[in-house]
């Protein structure tokens, strides 16, 4: 990819959805360019829009107005089938509440999106197994999800989200069910993957400090963006 390219570009994007007899815009008029091997926080406030601005983002929504490029290829031309293509090959997703599959071993729910590609079950678990080990859980392989803390639990949904070799990671409030110090180590470990690793990184939260840990800030008040800030 052209490193002039940006990887997410974002262009008057609006979004409105129906209550009743009225449209309820939620986002007004966002511009947003974010190039490969970033590592960018978006904070706001809950009503703030952030959370629809991830899902536009991450190609679970679509906007109501505006232009979205993914990879320089502009996404309202693209159909559901290479929409969801996209979203499986090329954004690894990080949720607040983890998402595992309460019956899979920690290795087994790492292994799942390649199933979903259509990989061996052999193949998948060998392939996960270097993602487990590179966020400190390949000692944990064996466990389920009920057998392992908050912050082991992230630790195995960021590997999950890794494994793909994905353009991007998508973060919804990586943080938001880990008590202070377990969400500084998950912090930790995004910006060490983002250094070290030049893995792109956007971080969706409503935590300051949280948001302080990325190299570029930007904040939603009211739908809208403030102006991006660099640390």
């Amino acid at each position: 990819m052209n490193a002039s390219v940006p990887l997410i570009e974002l262009q008057d994007i609006s979004k409105s959805f129906k209550v009743g007899p009225v449209y309820l815009e939620i986002l007004k008029g966002i511009s947003l360019s974010i190039y490969q091997g970033e590592m960018v926080s978006i904070m706001g406030s809950s009503g703030s829009g952030k959370s629809t601005m991830m899902n536009i983002i991450g190609l679970l929504d679509t906007p109501s107005t505006g232009y979205y490029s993914f990879e320089g290829s502009a996404t309202q031309s693209l159909g559901e089938s290479e929409l969801a293509h996209i979203r499986n090959k090329q954004i690894g997703f990080v949720f607040q509440q983890f998402n595992l599959l309460a019956r899979l071993s920690a290795l087994d729910n790492v292994a799942l999106p390649l199933l979903y590609r259509g990989m061996s079950q052999r193949e998948a678990a060998q392939k996960a197994k270097p993602y487990l080990d590179a966020v400190g859980m390949g000692d944990r392989a064996d466990h389920i999800p009920s057998e392992l803390s908050g912050g082991q639990q992230q630790r195995v949904a960021i590997a999950r989200a890794l494994v793909g070799n994905p353009s991007i990671i998508l973060a919804d409030e990586p943080t938001g069910a880990l008590d202070s110090a377990v969400g500084k180590e998950i912090m930790d470990l995004f910006t060490k993957l983002n250094q070290e690793q030049g893995i792109t990184v956007v971080i969706i939260t409503h935590d300051q400090k949280v948001a302080e840990k990325c190299k570029r800030q930007v904040v939603m008040v009211d739908g809208k963006l403030k102006p991006a800030e660099a640390v």
